[in-house]
Order: C-alpha cells, then structure tokens, then sequence
C-alpha cells in the first residue's frame, strides 16, 4: 500500500476491519447511531472528496488469510493515513471467533497511532449473535472455539481457546485479562481497575463479555478511566462507545408515516440490556428521563415531564421509533442512595414514589400522543408503567390481539381519547434481551413500516 499524503479532513470515528463484510457490519450499526458511514476497501476511496462528509470510515485491509506480517504493514499504513487529531475513536474490527491476526493488526494500529499509552481495549463478543468470551474463554453458541464450526473456518486457527493466552503468547506488549467478577463491583471500581492496569503499562486488556450490559458497563469504565484506548471488538462495543464518545448529530432525512412511541420506567438492569439492545438493532430517539426530578416536587416534576415530552415530539420529525427510558435502570433496585434520601427529604414510602413516577410516566405519553397525532403504536414496559399510561389516555384496558413473545402481548386501546391505539405491553420479568428489539419488530410488520 502506497501512502500517498495525508487526508484533509477525516471523520470523528474510524474503523479498520480485515475484511468488508465483518466491517460493513459494524457501519450498520453505527449507521443506527445516527451517524452518516462509508464502507470503503481502497486508500482512493479515503481520499476521494466524495467521502469527506461522512461521520464514519470503515476500512478494510482484506488481510484475514495473510500472515501476520503482511497483516500488521496493511494496518500500519492504512492507520497511519488516517491519524488525526480530529478523529474521537478509533477501533480495530475484529472476528468474534478471533479468526485472521488480530494481535498483529492491533499492534500496528497502536504503534501507527504512536501513543505510548494508548490502551487497546478487547472485548471479542456479540451477545446478540451468541459469541461470548467468559473466563477468558471464547465462547460460540456455548461451545469453546476450537469445538465450534467457526474456530475450523480459519485457515490460520488459534493454537489456544483463550483470547487472554493469545494476547499473552503472541501481542509484543502487556496484555491482563479482567473477568466477570470485576464487573459485579460496580461501573466505578472496573473505571479504577482499567486506569491502574494502564498506568502499569498494559496495553491490551481482555474482558470477558456476555451480554449488551456488559458491553455498556465496560464502555461507561473506559470513558469515567479517561485514558485514550482503542476499541477493539467485532462490532457492538465499538457502536456502543461510539454513542458516548462522539457529537452526536440529527438524522438528515426525515422519517415519515407511522411513528411508534415507548416508555421503560424501571430499574432492572436485565431491561437496561433490551434498551442497549435497541440502540443498535433500530434508528431510534431515547430521551433519558431524571426519575428523581419527579420526586422532587410538583415544580420539578412538571418541568422534567415538558422537557422529555418536547425533546421526544420535536425529534419525532427525524426518527420513526422514541422511547422515554429511565436514567437509574442500572441499580437493580430503587434503593440507590440518592433515591432513599429523596424518600426521606420528601418524607414518602417506596410505593408512594412509585406511584409518582409511574403517574409521571403515563402524563408524558398523554401529551406525546397529544402533540404528535402520527402516533399509531404505543410500547409499555412493567405493569405500573402500563397502568398509568391506560390511565391517562382514559382507557379502559386492552383488546387482546396476539402474543409476541412469553409476556408480551400485542392488541388495542378499549375507549379513551386514543381507543384504537396498537399497543405492545411487557411484564418487567419479560427479560430477555430481545424483548423490547423484537417488539417493536412485531409492531412495525403490523403498521407496515
């Protein structure tokens, strides 16, 4: 490869891939971020004036059947062009069976960087396609590698089912595995774990990985660690920082038709998952909403209710899907220490709080539907939530229509302002990680959009 000069202006997130598929693949969902990408396979392409607007470069080397050399000079040169400043994240696509070299073409977009302490952050997993890596071992439907249909593919097979060994034995840097029980700690302490392991001199850390959770928490630790890293994974952590790393911009074309509208008030980390899910399966507006501020007083709570609502109705000219999600679904339970000194300074039980938010909750989708007519389907997640929801629009209950998936049920609003209304409603137990993506699947085959 001939590095020929310099480009003039490059994107805010760059991706090098060994081969266009895998690397198109990670565009897509980054394209669901709301960002503008270019899928490229040749330096004229960076080049060429035509991809100067772009938010996003994927590039691929095709190098997954070279050896490591040629591998590592490929992603050296490439890396080298496309080094600047301007760029907030850069990552490295790789196999989630870790076929091709993936040491080798890390170690050159590290050196091609040139930042002693760059930190290449490993995470070798896609939950949603059932590619997990625990204990250090790479997982494949359940399996280790080297039994899976994938580990036999690769003309070069790993001599070890351990991503953690294969840094160990064939990266030229430090490389340190962190596992699960890391992760049970807290957000905070695995921040902590990952600026001490890189101020030793790491560069390369291995996580295990075994859901969209994980993938978020590692990506809130890396960002809170403020060390500079490079994303290295087969694509969701990549869209997954992406989201928190770069400007975000507003979709260019607008969506047109029927728009869909979902609320997700809870605390259970399991449905932070299906929300993370969500994130990368659909082009979708997710307006966080500051549950304390509704407990504060009559003031506070009216004024976040008008902020989400306007944030969500506004942005409804850009995006077919909104949701309105609470922003404490990461503690498991309402007892965060904010939230129990805001039981004591407003001097109200648990099921008084609740009731409050959820009331909130549904008067948001009252006046969502009320500004925004277009409409036609309504998501509702936990029984309080759909309750006051019902509640609101003066419904008397659902017109059963089908189940989509163990419950979740689909059908229509009986009497009210919006009798009619589709309406999808899950049980907060309904945790699977696919189940707020596949309902809104379920309701966009049903509205034909």
């Amino acid at each position: 490869m001939n590095v020929i000069a310099k480009i003039q202006k490059l994107p805010q997130c760059i991706v090098i891939a060994d081969e266009i598929t895998g690397g198109s693949a990670v565009g897509s969902l980054l394209e669901k971020n709301g960002n503008t990408v270019c899928s490229l396979m040749s330096t004229r392409g960076l080049k060429d004036p035509i991809t100067q607007k772009y938010d996003c470069f994927v590039y691929s080397t095709n190098s997954r059947n070279l050896t490591a050399q040629q591998s590592y000079q490929m992603v050296f040169s490439a890396a080298k062009l496309l080094k600047s400043d301007e760029v907030k994240l850069y990552a490295k696509r790789i196999d989630p069976a870790m076929r091709g070299n993936t040491c080798a073409e890390t170690e050159a977009l590290l050196d091609a960087l040139g930042d002693p302490d760059r930190v290449a952050i490993v995470v070798p997993a896609f939950p949603a396609l059932r590619r997990t890596n625990v204990g250090g071992y790479i997982l494949v439907d359940g399996k280790p590698l080297q039994k899976s249909l994938a580990g036999l593919e690769d003309l070069y097979p790993a001599e070890s089912g351990r991503v953690a060994d294969l840094f160990t034995e064939k990266f030229q840097y430090k490389a340190e595995p962190l596992h699960l029980k890391e992760f049970l700690k807290g957000t905070d302490n695995l921040a902590l774990k990952i600026k001490e392991l890189a101020d030793a001199g790491t560069r390369a850390i291995v996580f295990d990985c075994t859901s969209q959770e994980d993938i978020n928490k590692i990506a809130d630790a890396v960002v809170i660690s403020k060390i500079k890293f490079l994303a290295v994974d087969p694509g969701p952590f990549t869209a997954t920082l992406a989201r928190k790393v770069m400007r975000t911009k507003s979709v260019a074309t607008a969506a047109s038709g029927a728009k869909i509208f979902g609320i997700v008030g809870g605390v259970n980390p399991l449905i932070s998952a299906q929300v993370e899910l969500l994130r990368l399966e659909e082009k979708v507006n997710i307006v966080t909403v500051h549950n304390l501020e509704l407990l504060e007083d009559q003031q506070h709570r009216n004024a976040e209710i008008n902020r989400v609502v306007d944030e969500i109705s506004t942005k409804f000219n850009n995006y077919t899907i909104s949701f309105a999600v609470s922003d404490n679904m990461e503690v498991n339970n309402q007892l965060s220490a904010e939230y129990q000194e805001m039981l004591l300074k407003t001097n109200r039980t648990q099921t008084e709080a609740l009731d409050i938010i959820s009331t909130a909750y549904g008067q948001i989708v009252q006046k969502v539907l009320e500004k925004r007519p277009d409409v036609q389907a309504l998501y509702t997640k936990g029984a309080e939530f759909t309750v006051a929801a019902y509640r609101e629009l003066k419904s008397m209950g659902l017109k059963v229509l089908g189940q989509v998936l163990p419950l979740t049920c689909y059908g229509e609003l009986i009497d009210g302002d919006h009798a009619g209304l589709k309406c999808v409603t899950s049980a907060s137990s309904a945790t699977d990680t696919n189940t707020i993506t596949d309902s809104i699947q379920y309701i966009k085959r049903k509205l034909a959009i």
